[in-house]
């Protein structure tokens, strides 16, 4: 860095320099105490990206990042200036030149990080930004000045690398013969079979857990589904009820006229009947519909399923619902339906629309036990076990017609699951892995899903 004069000996001088252009005449500087920095932006900047070849060779590549394409925000509260939206990892800000706007034309110094002096700022030299910086800026009028702290806040992890947090693993989990799980108010709730009863477990970090009511029926935990933000609902012996906190269960119908909860939308409830139709209850259970299809009903999953419901981007107030299973009639993929429900005063909806293989398409999901469908990052994840084995995290991005393996999205590489009882929900930007027969409990996340803004 070239160090510009000091602060009194610059002052001095633009002071001086500015007293002299006073006029006598009506063309007269006006000299101000304002003091405020009131834009900050840096300048194109150099990023070096360590990559490792299969043979475990390092090469190390150079970009350069557009400054200017990240804007700084300026607190006047608490005097800082920061960037919200971070540089990527591997950005170099220990060579950064920057531009510094103030009011009225007020004077600008930075503080040295050898010296602790603060210098004259001038915008052509190159600053170390690998720490924060403080610059003051003076009044016009030199009678006011004001520190603020500058922070370029560059990531330290790689956007799109998924990361699994092993969380202490739990004993009573571990006793589950089976297992099914729901985010609810960001809360992971997990039930399961144990002893010939449904019980249940709670909790909002994977370390501490809370036990929730058991209930007299060893099928209720695969009637769960959630109204995201509304309740969870369950068919136990035969009546339909829903709760807020996995305690209290209100009875909605006593004897409901469906078998298992296999969906849900924002509003409706979607179910089997004894004959496997898939039914739609628009007022919580208290009346059913046998919902339209445009295919053979043959077709329709019925083992295995699993589902989304996510809202459709292409209009307002409207869900897409995606589900997918095992059906009798398709022997070597899964059978994958989606449904639209549009929430306009006629409270439109569509048919179940079977997302049928064609020629040209060979990336369909396989058939897979325990299949869990999660709605993430833009996308749709699909795992479960093949064979007995668990398979890979399979993505789709278009709506569940195609499913590609994602090379960001793998299972913990520690992972010792259970195949016949393991379960898996997502608030969005977390995923929670859970595995009976060991009691796992794993955190996964999508590291730009989860930065903080201002970290």
């Amino acid at each position: 860095m070239i160090k510009p004069k000091k602060t009194l000996y610059g002052l001095l001088t633009v002071t001086l320099l500015l007293t002299s252009c006073v006029k006598s005449n009506d063309d007269s500087v006006t000299l101000s105490n304002d003091t405020a920095i009131i834009a900050f932006s840096i300048g194109t900047l150099n990023r070096y990206v360590t990559s490792t070849s299969s043979t475990g060779e390092e090469t190390v590549t150079k970009t350069t990042v557009k400054g200017t394409d990240y804007t700084f925000s300026i607190d006047e509260d608490n005097y800082c200036i920061f960037n919200a939206d971070s540089l990527p990892v591997g950005t170099d800000v220990k060579h950064v030149t920057c531009a510094v706007g103030t009011m009225n034309n007020g004077t600008v110094y930075v503080k040295s990080l050898e010296d602790g002096i603060f210098y004259l700022f001038d915008a052509t030299d190159s600053l170390d930004f690998s720490v924060p910086r403080e610059f003051r800026v003076y009044s016009s009028d030199g009678t006011a000045n004001q520190i603020y702290q500058v922070k370029i806040n560059v990531h330290q992890q790689e956007g799109d690398q998924f990361c699994w947090i092993q969380c202490p693993s739990y004993d009573e989990i571990a006793a589950l013969e089976a297992m099914k799980s729901v985010m609810l108010n960001d809360n992971l709730y997990v039930y399961g079979l144990k002893n010939g009863k449904t019980v249940g477990y709670k909790t909002t970090d994977g370390s501490s857990w809370t036990e929730l009511a058991e209930i007299d029926d060893k099928d209720a935990y695969q009637n769960m589904v959630v109204i995201p933000e509304e309740a969870i609902y369950m068919i136990a012996n035969g009546s339909l009820q829903k709760t807020t906190d996995g305690n209290i269960w209100t009875e909605l119908v006593k004897d409901v006229a469906v078998k298992r909860l296999v969906a849900t939308s924002k509003i409706e409830l979607y179910a089997f009947d004894a004959d496997n139709k898939i039914m739609v209850s628009w007022d919580e259970g208290q009346t059913w519909e046998e919902d339209e299809l445009d295919e053979s009903l043959s077709w329709f999953p019925t083992e295995e399923t699993a589902y989304v419901c996510v809202p459709l981007k292409m209009t307002e107030y409207s869900d897409y619902i995606l589900m997918a299973g095992i059906s009798s009639a398709i022997g070597d993929i899964a059978s994958v339906w989606r449904k639209i429900v549009e929430y306009d005063i006629q409270g439109l909806a569509d048919k179940w629309v079977y997302m049928e293989r064609t020629d040209d398409n060979q990336l369909a999901l396989p058939q897979m036990k325990n299949l869990v469908l999660l709605s993430y990052d833009d996308g749709v994840l699909a795992f479960g076990a093949i064979d007995n084995q668990f398979s890979q995290i399979y993505q789709s991005r278009d709506n569940g017609i195609t499913w590609k393996n994602n090379k960001h999205y793998i299972l913990p590489d520690k992972f010792e699951g259970n195949t016949g009882s393991f379960t898996a929900a997502t608030d969005g930007k977390n995923i929670w892995l859970v595995s009976g027969g060991t009691g796992e409990v794993w955190q996964g996340h999508l590291n730009k899903l989860i930065w903080d803004k201002k970290e």
